[in-house]
């Protein structure tokens, strides 16, 4: 694999950098003035949300090292769109199911379609079944969610409404909206979409959904490390910067290790999503997720303690990176999860 970025993707990078500069948060208030229609026009018209349908030959628009690139840099800003909901895992999905015509209304930008995903927001919601509690993830401004339905030909894309039996609910996450249903859901009355999928299907697809996770929240941490950097270099207390101290120096330094650290990881298995076979591209995006979902909770409390006092306030942008990247780390399974799987995989070859 290459490790350095092409041209193509430097560009793609500095577009989605730019558009995450203007949609992006500075402080918790401004999750109440953004215009978020705006910045999920500016996706839409960028291309940013059509990068996984697929070409005349079968082939993403985007490779999973594109929408890596794209995730960390509005994971960075903490963009307040369905950015990894509706255009990554939802399209996919609908992509690999064959529903290429509703997976163009999403990449067009002209509807939105999340995820439902089970009570502990581990995996996509498979009907019937569960306990009668599902969530709709990432779903601002969609109508419906996609789940899984059981049929004897292999499961099958679902629609399932929003408008009824659904109440949105606080999450940890103050950046994405998260609904929840605490009754059974029917599949005899939900539309299937597509063929129906094959194993290897969930498994690329699930690979692409850790891996975009994964780097939003390399974004999340890289740019909470900067903003603390940035801080330590113009405070002054007792009459010197406190980027003097050797205690602040250690905490900036083990932050920013630990982040670098998850981005080679998640650069890796965003690379695999479409180089390798499903089953290896999933071990090495549970790989990531496992060492990413370790390190962001400390990482983002890290820099609360370098802004001291105001770093704990809710009106400093701090905890918010903390709660998205505490989000990111349940959904799909966290580390303990991930690291079970490896463990299955490589000691019974399952």
């Amino acid at each position: 694999m290459h490790a350095l970025l092409s041209d193509e993707q430097r560009m793609l990078k500095e577009v989605a950098d730019q558009i995450a500069g203007s949609a992006g948060l500075a402080n918790p208030s401004d999750l109440a003035t953004r215009d978020r229609a705006a910045a999920w026009q500016a996706l839409a018209q960028a291309g940013l949300l059509a990068l996984r349908v697929r070409d005349e030959d079968g082939r993403p628009t985007g490779s999973g090292v594109e929408v890596a690139v794209v995730a960390e840099a509005l994971g960075a800003g903490l963009v307040p769109v369905p950015y990894l909901g509706s255009a990554v895992l939802a399209t996919e999905l609908l992509v690999l199911a064959g529903a290429e015509e509703e997976a163009g209304e999403l990449a067009d930008g002209v509807s939105r379609t999340g995820v439902l995903l089970d009570r502990q927001l581990y995996g996509l919601a498979r009907l019937p079944g569960g306990d009668g509690r599902w969530y709709g993830w990432d779903v601002d401004g969609a109508a419906e969610a996609l789940a899984l339905v059981d049929s004897p030909e292999g499961p099958r894309v679902a629609r399932v409404p929003l408008d009824t039996g659904f109440t949105q609910v606080e999450g940890a996450d103050l950046t994405r909206v998260l609904t929840r249903r605490d009754a059974p859901i029917d599949p005899a009355g939900l539309r299937t979409v597509g063929r129906p999928l094959q194993a290897a299907d969930l498994l690329r697809w699930e690979a692409l959904a850790l891996a975009a996770i994964c780097a939003d929240t390399v974004g999340v941490m890289r740019a909470a490390v900067t903003r603390a950097v940035d801080y330590a270099k113009e405070r002054v207390q007792y009459g010197v910067l406190i980027g003097s101290f050797q205690a602040v120096q250690h905490l900036c330094a083990e932050a920013y290790v630990s982040a670098e650290a998850a981005a080679s990881a998640t650069n890796y298995a965003a690379w695999a999503v479409d180089e390798l076979e499903p089953a290896e591209a999933l071990l090495a995006a549970r790989t990531a997720k496992a060492h990413v979902a370790s390190v962001a909770r400390d990482v983002t409390e890290t820099v609360m303690q370098v802004f001291g006092g105001i770093g704990q306030t809710y009106e400093h942008i701090a905890h918010v990176h903390t709660r998205r990247a505490l989000m990111n780390r349940q959904l799909l399974g966290d580390e303990g999860t991930q690291l079970l799987r490896i463990a299955d995989v490589r000691l019974t070859g399952e």
